[in-house]
This record gives C-alpha cells, sequence and structure tokens, in this order.
C-alpha cells in the first residue's frame, strides 16, 4: 500500500502498462488484427502482480504529488478506446483480482462511430496488405492527386515499433502525413465498401455509456481520450479545446463522479496547449506513449507508458500504437 508521508522523500517507481485491444483473436471474424491474446494478457497480469504492487489512481496521484511512499513499487493498467472487450472480459477479470484498471473512450466512439485510425486497423485485418494500400492510393490519388506520400522511415519506425516497415508506413501516411479531413474521406469509402453500415459496426467494437457506469460502480476509473481521436499535436489550441471541452462534458454529463479524471493522448502525441486546456478541464493527469518508469518527480500530464509488448515474458500478437 502507499502509506501518507506528508513532507517525505517518495522512493519507487510507477510502472503504467498500455493496452489496446484485448481478445481470443483466432476465434474473432478478424484473426490478423493486432491485438494481445486473452489468455497472454491474464498471464501477463498475474506475472505484474508479482513484481509490483498494483496501485490505485489514488495511490498512483499521492506517490508522484509526494505525499505517499510505496511500499514496493507500483504498476497502474491502462486500456485505451473504449472497446467492448474491455468491458465483457477484462474488467471482470481485474475486478475478481482486486486490480483497478483506467480506461479511455474516444466519445465520437460512443456515439455510433468508428475512427479512423480503428477502420484502417480493421481494413488492413480483413484485406491483403496490397490490396489495402492500393485502394487507399488510388482513393487519395482520385480526390486530391498532388498529395506527398512519402513519409520518413525513422518516424515511422519511432511510432510504430511493432509492426512492418511497410505496414508502419501506410499507417504513419494515414495517420499523420496528410489532411486528416482527406484521409477520413478515402478511409470512410473504402470502409463502408467492405464492411457496410458504420453504426452496425461500432455497436459490436465499442462498449456503452451504461457498461462505462457498471465498470464504474466496479471500481474501474473513466478517463478522457478525446472526442474524435484526433492526432493532438496537429489541430490548432482552438480546435484542441472544441474537441476536448466536448469530451469532458460527455464524460461528466452521463458518467458518474470521480474525484479523479485521467486523459490518454490519442497516438501520444501532444503538446503544450494540450496540456493548458486539460488542466482548465479538471483533468489531474495524463498517459503519453514515452517508454520509461514514473518517479515522484514526473510531470503528472507527460506520464510514461509501457506497451504491453515491452512487459510480456511471452511472445505476443503484436498490439498496435492507437
Amino acid at each position: 500500500m502507499v502509506n501518507d508521508l506528508v513532507g517525505a522523500d517518495p522512493a519507487g517507481s510507477l510502472t503504467v502498462v498500455a493496452y489496446h485491444y484485448v481478445r481470443d483473436l483466432p476465434r474473432t471474424r478478424f484473426p490478423r488484427l493486432k491485438g494481445l491474446l486473452l489468455d497472454r494478457f491474464k498471464e501477463q497480469v498475474m506475472d505484474l502482480c508479482a513484481r509490483y504492487e498494483m496501485a490505485t489512481l489514488d495511490q498512483a496521484m499521492k506517490f508522484l504529488n509526494g505525499r505517499g511512499r510505496p511500499g514496493s513499487d507500483l504498476c497502474l493498467l491502462t486500456f485505451d478506446d473504449g472497446l467492448i472487450e474491455h468491458y465483457a472480459e477484462v474488467s471482470p477479470f481485474l475486478q475478481q483480482h482486486k486490480i483497478q484498471g483506467l480506461f479511455f473512450p474516444a466519445t465520437t466512439c460512443l456515439e455510433g462511430r468508428v475512427a479512423t485510425t480503428h477502420k484502417i486497423h480493421f481494413l488492413m485485418a480483413a484485406l491483403e496488405l496490397g490490396d489495402y494500400r492500393r485502394a487507399f492510393l488510388e482513393g487519395l490519388c482520385a480526390i486530391s492527386p498532388t498529395t506527398p506520400t512519402d513519409v520518413s522511415p525513422a518516424d515511422v519506425q519511432a511510432m510504430y515499433p511493432w509492426d512492418s516497415p511497410e505496414v508502419g508506413a501506410l499507417k504513419y501516411l494515414a495517420n499523420f502525413a496528410i489532411d486528416p479531413v482527406l484521409r477520413d474521406r478515402v478511409v470512410a469509402e473504402i470502409f463502408a465498401a467492405h464492411f457496410g453500415d458504420e453504426g452496425a459496426f461500432a455497436a459490436d467494437l465499442y462498449l456503452t455509456w451504461d457498461q462505462l457506469r457498471e465498470m464504474q460502480q466496479a471500481g474501474m476509473i473513466i478517463g478522457g481520450h478525446s472526442h474524435a481521436h484526433s492526432a493532438l499535436d496537429g489541430l490548432t489550441p482552438d480546435e484542441q479545446r472544441r474537441d476536448l471541452s466536448h469530451s469532458a462534458a460527455l464524460l461528466r454529463n452521463k458518467l458518474l463522479p470521480q474525484p479523479v479524471w485521467p486523459f490518454a493522448y490519442p497516438f501520444g502525441r501532444f503538446n503544450d496547449a494540450t496540456v493548458d486546456v486539460l488542466r482548465d478541464l479538471g483533468y489531474s493527469c495524463s498517459f503519453t506513449v514515452e517508454v520509461g518508469r514514473n518517479d515522484a518527480r514526473q510531470d503528472p500530464f507527460r506520464l510514461r507508458r509501457f506497451d504491453t509488448n515491452q512487459m510480456t515474458r511471452t511472445a505476443a500478437s503484436p498490439t498496435v500504437v492507437q
């Protein structure tokens, strides 16, 4: 446990692990989706329990604020994107083992929309890479033939270390290198051609407001992940404020009260303007994709996380940076 020691010099560290898709992939409609197998997830959590003190967000904040000294190194588990398995599989397992998880839904996904990044994931899981790449580039050229399509291999490797260079380059092009309005239009047309009704797909992919409230009642914490799941550092300060304010209002109006509201940056992308808005909106901390442990001096709005791939001791299907 974390002991209250006001004025003490806390020792130890906080390790945060990030998860996205956690599912029994071979038995799903999309066995090639990149995620963590459910059994491997359970094994990893048990391994983490043996190595760390599994913290609540309140305990972690006490440590980060210099108000607590952990009996041993702390660990928090975070889950991005509000996926249905977080309610159906993950939360019950954590509850069974008295572990608090932090869950970060993008609020547009709770309104019947599929985030563009998830459309890309499922298209790449359903189609051969060459077929998807061809469809994407042809659609892009048809709308905007002068848009550059070259990306930096170093940038790709830094953002998508768990993907092959070909997959990472295509994801980087779509997520960061071209105008997001243009990207969304191209991806939406390919998605509709292969999967049809977006609302029906979203209903199968994401959890609901009722399920989120049920998770809160089971001891889980819900946090912000923006509304549109955009790379926030690519938006103007005003655009960031509109998106983040809308998301925060939905969370507070539709969920149960929480003493602390955390945030996870989509794709790990943010800037100083993002932090200013989050502070104004009453968030207490936020999680990046920068790798490393956190000590008591760590800025609570720049908390580091390990991807599940970096924590597992057994081979697993690579997960994804969202």
